[in-house]
């Protein structure tokens, strides 16, 4: 999966220039999409962690990965990928690079809330072992939906 992608996409931090595109795909694939000023709140924190998917042959954001890393844990925010670029393996190649810096950072527990409607993020966090933990009773206040809380732990035998 990671040669594939490394030949189709270039992983970069956000930057202010990318804040149209990415909030276009965040409309489109989130019921609650982040604001403008949520999207910028992040280039300020010092904890932030987000990589863009560059097309290689366009230069247009295909996908992107936001977390926040306050070591020794790291909290995914939020992964999205335009709706062209679904179901081809690209949230999987964003969210394994995210994992193998988190890993080379000491970072040893990955943490993350997803709807149980969200049967696509489910199975994409399943298949990176992430595990049910907990839940987050009436989290989303869009429509009043309770969150899985995941975790996955790093370190231990997990083979990136």
């Amino acid at each position: 999966m990671r040669k594939q992608w490394e030949t189709l996409v270039s992983l970069r931090p956000f930057q202010k220039q990318d804040l149209e595109q990415a909030m276009a795909i965040e409309q489109i694939s989130f019921r609650a999409p982040w604001t403008r000023e949520m999207f910028l709140k992040e280039l300020e924190l010092k904890f932030a962690y987000h990589r863009m998917a560059s097309l290689n042959s366009e230069g247009e954001i295909a996908g992107y990965i936001f977390c926040w890393l306050m070591e020794p844990e790291a909290s995914i925010l939020s992964v999205a990928v335009r709706p062209d670029w679904r179901r081809r393996g690209l949230a999987g190649y964003l969210l394994l690079s995210a994992l193998d810096d988190f890993q080379s950072r000491g970072i040893r527990e990955v943490w993350l809330e997803v709807r149980p409607s969200n049967f696509p993020a489910r199975s994409l966090y399943r298949a990176f072992e992430f595990q049910p933990v907990g839940i987050r009773p009436k989290y989303y206040y869009d429509t009043g939906e309770d969150a899985i809380v995941m975790k996955l732990k790093l370190g231990s035998g997990l083979d990136l």
